[in-house]
């Protein structure tokens, strides 16, 4: 199968396309900067070797809403994953210094990319939306597929605003669409310094004797980037997908007391952590995605995780 992909250079993105030359998939990716393109090339861990994984992965340099780009992109695909999102220089929740560019990049991009991909080979589009959709939850009712979308900011706002767009794409075209909304996503980044909880595990390594107490507290709703990879992949090749729908997809709450605790463990610290274990307020339903066959990581996964960002292993 050939899977186009937007956002490839990020760190959701490169997770994607590793995931998807692993099970065999030939894979074209949009980038707007063709250096960080070449570095995620040279990073790939493929069963195979890393010239036959360069062979199945093809790079187009442009940008959205460009027709030629989109064409470029799209041309011989079989599916579309949309994960790209364009903060403009700025963190993702920030406000953006020019409103209308910002819509037009990431709203007005994402619908001309839907409306090619509905005119074109492809027969699966997923889009890769946020928890920031439910920036404000409703306590009278479960956090599933059907709470209402209620965003604060503009991110979340654009995030819900393309969530409606590929329902209205998937029931009303030929072309089978499904959004999967993950909460925050962990893992290891590139450089590793980018990690989630990166200053809390590396202050557990470097604590000794004077120096030996760490604060953590906080936490988030929380799923690893390689299992919204493997969801994404699932999405596509499911027989049971619901075309236009939303699919949740969150693994569980993860406290940064708990990251610093498994953290002291894996790196053999006495420190002493200070803070409790933060609780969820609301738990996310993500019962929709597993009745398709999505299971999680669990502990191996973010052990694992720990270790990397740690420093106690590069696998």
């Amino acid at each position: 199968m050939q899977i186009a992909v937007t956002g490839g250079t990020g760190f959701l993105g490169r997770y994607i396309i590793q995931h998807a030359l692993d099970h065999g998939h030939q894979v074209r990716a949009l980038t707007r900067q063709p250096a960080s393109a070449r570095k995620v090339a040279s990073h790939l861990k493929v069963a195979s070797d890393l010239k036959v994984a360069n062979a199945n992965l093809q790079w187009i340099t442009g940008n959205l809403p460009e027709p030629e780009a989109i064409e470029q992109l799209l041309t011989g695909a079989d599916a579309v994953v949309h994960s790209a999102h364009d903060a403009m220089g700025g963190r993702f929740l920030d406000p953006p210094a020019d409103v209308l560019q910002y819509w037009n990049r990431n709203a007005t991009g994402s619908l001309a990319l839907l409306e090619a991909a509905a005119h074109s080979s492809v027969q699966r589009f997923i889009y890769l939306s946020s928890g920031a959709v439910h920036e404000t939850v409703l306590g009278d009712r479960p956090l599933d597929e059907s709470h209402p979308r209620l965003p604060s900011t503009l991110y979340g706002a654009t995030k819900g605003a393309v969530e409606l767009l590929i329902r209205q794409y998937g029931v009303s075209t030929s072309l089978q669409t499904a959004t999967i909304r993950p909460t925050s996503i962990y893992g290891a980044a590139s450089p590793i310094e980018n990690s989630k909880w990166f200053d809390l595990i590396q202050s557990i390594r470097y604590c000794g004797p004077g120096d030996n107490e760490r604060r953590a507290e906080g936490g988030s709703k929380t799923v690893h980037a390689a299992d919204v990879a493997k969801a994404t992949l699932l999405l596509i090749q499911s027989p049971q997908l619901q075309s236009g729908d939303v699919y949740n997809c969150c693994e569980r709450m993860i406290s940064n007391f708990e990251v610093a605790n498994r953290a002291k463990k894996l790196l053999g610290k006495d420190c002493k952590i200070i803070g409790v274990p933060k609780q969820p307020k609301h738990l996310m339903d993500t019962r929709k995605l597993q009745s398709l066959g999505m299971t999680y990581g669990g502990e191996e996964l973010l052990n694992q995780t720990i270790a990397q960002i740690a420093g106690i292993s590069n696998s």
